[in-house]
């Protein structure tokens, strides 16, 4: 289940097999560098926390836990190994105008996310 919210935050897709298998293997050494009371409220924010995504941002920029952010890099790791997301990581086109049009939104939805993760930390598991 963690894999495939993950996947589906950053990618919008389902998560391909092969990615979660890897990604269970990775995980499974992460888990052995985090306290367990903390792996519990990371497992509890997954399962009740719609918006993974926004949950990671606010997690990381208030510095209540790392784990998120780890797991969040930890899959687009493994996903940048796969062709089929290629366009997710290199830019074959390049113009001033829509480069600075996408930076100005990707700040307008961060800021977002940021707002919404912070009220997820204090709904779910990371209150």
């Amino acid at each position: 289940m963690e894999a495939h919210k993950i996947y589906a935050a950053i990618f919008h897709r389902p998560v391909p097999p092969i990615v979660i298998e890897r990604f269970a293997a990775a995980s499974a050494q992460l888990h052995q560098m985090v306290d367990p009371p903390e792996l519990n409220r990371y497992y509890r924010a997954v399962a009740q926390c719609a918006d993974l995504e926004a949950l990671e941002i606010a997690a990381r920029y208030t510095r209540r836990s790392t784990l998120p952010s780890r797991k969040f890099r930890l899959m687009v790791y493994l996903a940048e190994t796969l062709p089929e997301n290629q366009p997710f990581f290199v830019n074959e086109r390049s113009s001033l105008p829509a480069g600075l049009w996408h930076t100005f939104t990707a700040v307008l939805w961060t800021a977002w996310k940021m707002l919404k993760g912070v009220w997820l930390l204090k709904r779910c598991a990371y209150a």
